[in-house]
């Protein structure tokens, strides 16, 4: 029901650390959703009064609802032509935070044009009283109650609200303009009494965590590893693999250290040899999770973060696996499916066996298994590549119908590592899995990697 979350083991470590605080109020900043002020309410009930804080339009309703106060949320006149509708389900303060909670994920379509913005905000339209009924029961039942909310810059909180002595909670988000663009059409939709706040500095940042740790009793999660607080290191949080870690500091206690683990499963095929020709006759295979999994842990680059794909493949030729992609489904267009993951074998002979990986997954055959996987027609796909240069040697050229998108270069919002990002797009089906190996071996089968390259 709450929009995002804090992974479970950072929550438990909370909770064990809670246990041995002294019978007071506890204070949490930048509450976020919440989560943190569940945590504590499933270990002591409403005996503990819990005060909770945060400045985005979507935790200060959540605040003011769990202290039990008013939400004064108004929708815009700009917005009362076409969100004119809401307008019953702004009555009480449960129906106006249930609308509010279901805006974050349709407020995101209205006033875009297309085909896929109209249809998601007809299809919300159309579920509306339903999915606001479920919602607004959910939070009539909701036990979590704060003893108050304060809606303001989380260190005019630290120094003016808390008091000295009172345990403190936080995870506060570094990455402040994105945890706020997050809730923005809010914002843009309706009115409501923004708290002031100052940009996060990192100035800004260092009084945070100096507020927090000068206490007795506090928790401190980080994204970054702090050297200077490593006698405080309470725990070490990393629930994916290449996910970011999540640093626990606190005053004192146990201290515990959650790993991820990925479950990998062999795929029962061998693997196309160093110096092998590649047959004629290529299949695709369907693979599990764990098979997935297991081979681009092998295969794919470190740098790019591994998703949970709706369809997954291996590539194979002549019974001997040369490769792997996998699909989401639909992300803008409703009948272009988006291709996650496709990379070879790395240690075959031939420079250009990405090309007939991405081929393959654009084959008629694919086409028909992902059409299959969402019951509905698809006609194309689209990904995305992120190079230091201009356009990318795998989909750039050789592969029919394949065209550059778009090209930006997003900085820090990117990959981190590379300099473009880059969309690339084709056709589904336009050749089948014959088609596409004799076309492969004809434009790219004669590439072959220099001896010390392999």
């Amino acid at each position: 029901m709450f929009h995002g979350s804090i992974p479970a083991p950072l929550r438990s470590i909370i909770y064990e650390h809670a246990g041995a605080w002294p019978e007071t109020d506890i204070y949490v900043g930048c509450s976020g959703n919440f989560t943190i002020e569940r945590v504590l309410h499933s270990r002591f009930g409403n005996a503990r009064p819990v005060h909770g804080n945060d400045i985005t339009a979507y935790s200060c309703a959540l605040g003011w609802f769990l202290a039990g106060e008013e939400l004064p949320y108004k929708l815009r006149e700009e917005y009362e032509d076409e969100l004119g509708w809401v307008a019953p389900y702004l009555e009480d303060r449960t129906d106006r935070l249930a609308t509010l909670m279901l805006g974050t994920r349709f407020l995101q379509y209205v006033g875009k044009e297309g085909t896929y913005y109209r249809r998601m905000l007809d299809a919300t339209r159309a579920q509306w009283p339903r999915m606001h009924e479920k919602t607004a029961t959910k939070l009539r039942a909701l036990e979590t109650s704060l003893g108050s909310f304060y809606a303001g810059d989380v260190l005019d909180y630290l120094r003016d609200e808390v008091p000295p002595e009172a345990p403190v909670v936080m995870f506060p988000p570094f990455y402040a303009k994105d945890y706020q663009a997050q809730f923005a059409p809010i914002d843009a939709a309706f009115s409501w009494p923004e708290p002031q706040f100052g940009e996060l500095t990192e100035d800004g940042k260092e009084e945070i965590i100096h507020q927090v740790q000068d206490r007795p009793n506090w928790v401190l999660g980080l994204h970054i590893e702090r050297p200077e607080l490593r006698h405080r290191l309470a725990g070490v949080v990393q629930t994916a693999n290449r996910g970011l870690p999540i640093y626990v500091y606190a005053a004192g206690g146990h201290r515990r250290i959650v790993r991820p683990r990925q479950p990998v499963e062999p795929i029962p095929m061998p693997k196309v040899g160093t110096d092998e020709e590649l047959g004629d006759r290529m299949t695709l295979h369907v693979l599990t999770g764990g098979q997935f999994a297991g081979i681009r842990s092998q295969f794919m680059s470190k740098t790019i973060k591994p998703g949970s794909p709706l369809l997954a493949c291996g590539v194979a030729v002549d019974g001997k696996l040369i490769g792997a992609f996998a699909y989401l489904p639909p992300k803008f267009d409703p009948s272009t499916a988006y291709l996650m993951s496709d990379f070879p074998v790395s240690w075959t002979k031939y420079r250009r066996l990405a090309k007939l990986i991405v081929m393959a997954a654009s084959t008629s055959e694919a086409q028909l298994l992902l059409q299959r996987s969402l019951s509905k027609r698809l006609t194309a796909w689209s990904t995305t590549a992120f190079t230091d240069r201009p356009n990318s040697a795998k989909y750039g050229r050789g592969i029919p119908g394949v065209k550059l998108q778009k090209r930006s270069e997003p900085g820090d919002k990117g990959d981190g590592i590379h300099r473009y990002q880059l969309q690339y797009g084709g056709p589904l089906g336009g050749y089948d899995l014959a088609g596409a190996l004799d076309l492969w071996k004809r434009k790219h089968g004669n590439d072959i990697k220099k001896d010390g390259a392999r």
